[in-house]
């Protein structure tokens, strides 16, 4: 497999496909219920594939390594939302708040993360994964073809996933 080998091409195009076609929501959604949280963890289910595409061997079909990189992602928000067990009714509020911190600050990393990008790929980020626009829309609204949009979106987002690693130090 070409993005295995390091071909950022092919890790791209490699990225749009899962996002495209959905192919990481089968391990999701066996363990997050929500859609807005399974739709958080695929886009970081694409981030752990552009950074562990290099271990992928090929012994198993790459879908079930896919399965495989979705579930532990999908356990490990599960782990970083569940509330602590606490018997003090006081330091429940304690830890919502800290929880809406967090990911206030999440939120915060993202959209910075998102403006370092170059022009030509922030706005269609930005109008897919944040807007929630179709493909459809964003040609229209660009004025460009469909498959530029989806080209761009690819690029954008291996960019953001550097450009996220980055911020948070990986």
């Amino acid at each position: 497999m070409q993005a295995a080998a390091g071909s950022p091409y092919a890790l791209q195009l490699l990225l749009n496909l899962i996002s495209e076609h959905r192919l990481a929501y089968p391990g999701i959604s066996r363990h997050v219920l929500t859609r807005s949280v399974q739709e958080d963890v695929a886009q970081e289910v694409l981030i752990a594939v552009s950074r562990s595409i290099h271990r992928y061997r090929g012994d198993a079909k790459f879908t079930t390594w896919l399965y495989t990189v979705a579930r532990n992602t999908a356990v490990a928000e599960l782990r970083r939302s569940r509330p602590a067990v606490s018997y003090d009714d006081d330091s429940a509020g304690e830890h919502d708040a800290l929880r809406f911190s967090s990911r206030a600050t999440d939120r915060q990393i993202i959209q910075a993360a998102i403006a370092q990008l170059p022009a030509i790929f922030r706005e269609i980020v930005y109008l897919r994964d944040v807007q929630r626009l179709s493909y459809e829309d964003i040609a229209n609204r660009e004025g460009i073809a469909l498959n530029t949009v989806r080209s761009r979106l690819s690029r954008g987002r291996a960019l953001l996933a550097t450009e996220l690693a980055t911020f948070r130090g990986l």
